[in-house]
């Protein structure tokens, strides 16, 4: 009964600091794809993904989406001494260590999955014998504890600990001291560059170890260490190094789960209802039995672990409803609904205007009556209703509102400070610029976040408002006043779900604005600090070739790693419609978040997307997805920012390097098989035609030298007959024919003799043919052309050619005709086709034939 009497007593005590502080969750469960609600613990990776470690799986958050680590082996490594619950530790950026109740496991955030055989891997680091439990200090340096020997994983540290009494529990360093936690409650100092114990202290007496010595969970804070214990009794103490003083500083009747440490040294301890938070400086404790959702509903249940993240939120994890999430700054807008409007029940709420008098209360008028709103904590806004004689007179001049008359679809004008006149229409927005004439029109394509406009309204910081159907809109003008964007305020940031009216907008002489709608009004205090940069860089989540995503695990060659550890990819030619994804992990406001990026070598400069406006997302879920469709061969370097406004970039910049290989036939090894093959082809080109051009002068020389000879006869044999004219038909030939050589018969040398005459006397019949001559001859084309390649190496009418050449040479010499009236005598259709021929048999044209002959002569 004391512990319970002290427990209520205590609680009395707290009762006006339970709810000091405004906390309201957002949860996140299964239907958000968490694996299933059960949190046992959770961390925070160096690159800012979240790590949830459920009951039945381990779950990577980014924000966005979940993915899952599945445990296929369900075995571990046994660690005998370790009778605690689950404890997650992380070695470098990619490995952790889970340790469970008897029970450890590696998981490899590179490879994504758990590793299998730890004996082998313990064995490799030199510890033969079994591990009976395992630590890492504060310097994340791994120490393992081994028939009562505790040594670091580099075997440069070694603790005898058989002189020690209890089990040891926990370890943790400042500096150069290590620090053991005992499950007497004692904790030893040992000085690892002394190598001996420095002091033993114990955090209460031996009579109490019962309440404490089952479990512990040791934090390091500034100037100490938080201790959670829990036995019979839970408690939390602190250690202070410096004054090397104990003090506790809670306990309960009931086990206390996990310890955190903010930012200001306060711990904030989970348990079976609720939270405690404690503030060793200032010494007070703050209990929240009752978790508030933003959606006004209260969760009484166990929150069995939980965790500051680096953007400032805080993490509840749940023994069975998922995760809660709470950020001071999550909601900017402060919306008060229909429920705090009293007796609104059965009907609808019209919230019209507002008005403010001089001791700065705010009035809200509705169809139904006047309200004085007074701000609450969380969703405790109070609105009283006042009859009219309780109406001060210039709130109710305040509160009447004006009615505009537009023509046609227009539902607001107005112009700003600028002199730019914005129109707001039922369909889209449009602003004129009226120095340079200037009129643009924006839709939700363009940022809106819906298209009928409601009300369009200027602060007194110069903002530009506008309040819609759907959402509110805030006006970002570049800093040359010539792009205009949008920053789109909706439910996820906590303004009206419902529709906003016309004209009913409001700015306090505080700034504060006031945007009324159906069944309520959103509440913006401007003077509330926003986070403008994102504490990491985006991570590369997800990586698609063709649309198909691309996993470590899968069927390529393209991963060694898991993709938000990937910044270099090697793709071959045709891999080249490529999606990127990325998170800029934006855990506070996912739809807040604003991307630039640049793909170099593609892109001239940066482009800017934001989740709010659904340009390249598949959402407004925080996510960048980026596609570039049939990339050439060659390097490209991506580049990606993340901002919580679109106009300014805090520099943090992801790249991933991409290179996309040519195809073989476009490789430095194909070009030079190119040249190669193109040096052996010209080689075999020019010793072709070096040969033929041997084998062509050599069957000249024989022609000619056998028309010399053929000449000669035909001379010899004319001198013989008396200079007889073979031209007259009548007189019949001759036929001696002299000896004239020896590789020519008799009857070889008439048959040329009687062609070459056959051939001179038709040389004026430019149509004699080879036909004609074969005719002549008494013989068949084919016969004769098998005979004149035999003796001469040359066609028939190759032949025929040939005697015409020369007849012509022979006239060209005696220079008597022109060269029209030469190639009529010779048997030539036109002076071109002699000139032509001419050329080629004798190497120059007929015009130089006769001064060449003069000059050799």
């Amino acid at each position: 009964m004391k512990p319970i009497l002290l427990t209520i007593i205590l609680l009395l005590n707290l009762m006006p600091k339970l709810f000091a502080q405004d906390f309201v969750f957002s949860p996140l469960t299964v239907s958000q794809g968490l694996s299933d609600n059960q949190i046992r613990y959770i961390i925070q990776l160096p690159d800012g993904r979240m790590v949830f470690k459920t009951s039945g799986n381990l779950n990577i958050f980014d924000g966005s989406r979940f993915t899952y680590i599945h445990d296929k082996s369900k075995q571990g490594y046994a660690l005998k001494s370790y009778d605690g619950f689950y404890r997650i530790y992380q070695s470098g950026d990619s490995i952790l260590w889970i340790k469970d109740h008897h029970k450890l496991m590696r998981v490899d955030l590179y490879e994504g999955k758990y590793q299998s055989n730890l004996n082998r891997y313990f064995e490799t680091a030199g510890f033969n014998g079994p591990i009976d439990d395992f630590f890492l200090d504060s310097d994340s340096r791994m120490w393992l504890l081994n028939n009562q020997k505790l040594q670091s994983k580099n075997h440069q540290y070694s603790i005898d600990l058989n002189h020690n009494v209890g089990l040891l529990q926990d370890v943790s360093n400042e500096r150069d001291d290590l620090f053991l936690f005992y499950s007497t409650g004692e904790v030893i100092c040992y000085n690892l560059k002394a190598k001996r114990q420095q002091f033993k202290l114990a955090a209460y007496p031996a009579a109490q170890q019962s309440k404490f010595q089952s479990t512990s969970l040791v934090v390091k804070a500034k100037n100490g260490f938080y201790q959670l214990r829990n036995g019979s009794n839970g408690g939390c103490f602190f250690f202070d190094t410096r004054k090397r003083d104990w003090k506790k500083v809670l306990e309960t009747p009931y086990h206390l789960n996990t310890l955190v440490v903010d930012w200001d040294g306060k711990a904030t301890i989970s348990c079976a209802n609720g939270i405690w938070i404690v503030d060793v400086k200032h010494n007070n404790s703050q209990y929240i039995p009752v978790i508030e959702q933003a959606d006004g509903t209260k969760l009484n249940t166990e929150i069995s672990t939980l965790l500051y993240d680096k953007q400032g939120g805080l993490w509840l994890g749940t023994a069975n409803q998922g995760l809660l999430y709470h950020h001071p700054h999550r909601y900017l807008f402060n919306t008060v609904k229909k429920s705090s409007f009293p007796g609104s029940t059965f009907k609808e709420v019209m919230v019209q205007s507002f008005a403010e008098d001089d001791l700065s209360n705010i009035y809200v008028k509705t169809q139904s009556g006047v309200y004085l709103y007074k701000p609450g904590v969380g969703n405790e806004d109070s609105l009283r209703p006042l009859p009219p004689k309780l109406i001060p007179s210039g709130v109710l001049k305040g509160l009447k509102t004006e009615v505009l008359n537009l023509p046609g679809n227009q539902t607001a004008k107005f112009k700003d400070s600028k002199g730019w006149i914005w129109t707001g229409t039922t369909d889209g927005l449009s602003v004129l610029n009226p120095v340079t004439g200037k009129e643009q029109f924006f839709y939700t394509q363009n940022g809106l976040s819906n298209n009928f406009i409601q009300s369009i309204f200027e602060d007194s910081r110069k903002n530009i408002w506008i309040a819609t159907s759907y959402g509110i809109n805030r006006v970002q003008l570049s800093k040359a006043a010539k792009d205009v964007t949008f920053i789109n305020y909706d439910a996820s940031t906590g303004a009206l779900e419902g529709e906003y009216l016309r004209n009913a907008v409001f700015e306090s002489k505080n700034g504060t604005l006031y945007f009324g709608g159906v069944n309520g009004f959103s509440v913006l205090n401007q003077n509330i600090a926003q986070n403008d940069k994102l504490p990491f860089k985006p991570v590369f989540t997800d990586f698609l070739v063709h649309g198909k995503k691309i996993d470590v695990e899968g069927d390529n060659n393209i991963l060694d790693k898991t993709v938000p550890y990937t910044s270099g990819l090697v793709l071959l030619y045709d891999q080249n419609f490529l999606t990127f994804r990325f998170s800029a992990l934006n855990y506070q406001n996912p739809a807040q978040t604003y991307y630039s990026y640049k793909l170099i070598a593609i892109d001239q400069e940066w482009r800017e997307n934001r989740s709010a406006q659904g340009n390249d997302f598949s959402g407004r879920d925080g996510v960048l997805t980026i596609a570039y469709t049939n990339l050439p061969p060659g390097k490209y370097e991506l580049q990606v920012m993340a901002s919580t406004t679109n106009l300014e970039w805090p520099g943090e910049i992801t790249t991933i390097n991409l290179t996309i290989n040519p195809p073989w036939w476009r490789t430095t090894v194909a070009y030079f098989c190119y040249f190669g093959l193109m040096v052996v082809a010209i080689w075999l080109s020019i010793r072709f035609y070096l040969r033929n051009a041997r084998k062509n002068a050599e069957r000249n020389r024989r022609e000619d030298l056998l028309l010399l000879r053929i000449r000669s006869l035909i001379d010899q044999q004319n001198l013989l007959s008396g200079k007889l004219e073979f031209a007259n038909p009548s007189s019949p030939p001759r036929t001696e024919i002299p000896q004239y050589t020896e590789n020519m018969n008799p009857m070889e040398a008439t048959f040329l003799k009687k062609a070459m005459l056959l051939v001179e006397n038709n040389l004026n019949v430019s149509d004699y043919s080879v036909e004609q001559l074969s005719s002549d001859l008494n013989m068949d084309r084919t016969g004769l052309y098998r005979k004149l390649i035999t003796l001469l190496d040359k066609s028939p009418s190759l032949f025929i050619r040939n005697i015409r050449l020369e007849k012509a040479a022979e006239l060209l010499l005696e220079e008597t005709l022109n060269i029209s009236e030469i190639a009529d005598r010779v048997g030539f259709s036109s002076s071109s086709y002699l000139s032509k021929c001419f050329q080629e048999r004798y190497g120059c044209k007929p015009s130089e034939y006769a001064q060449n002959a003069k000059k050799s002569t």
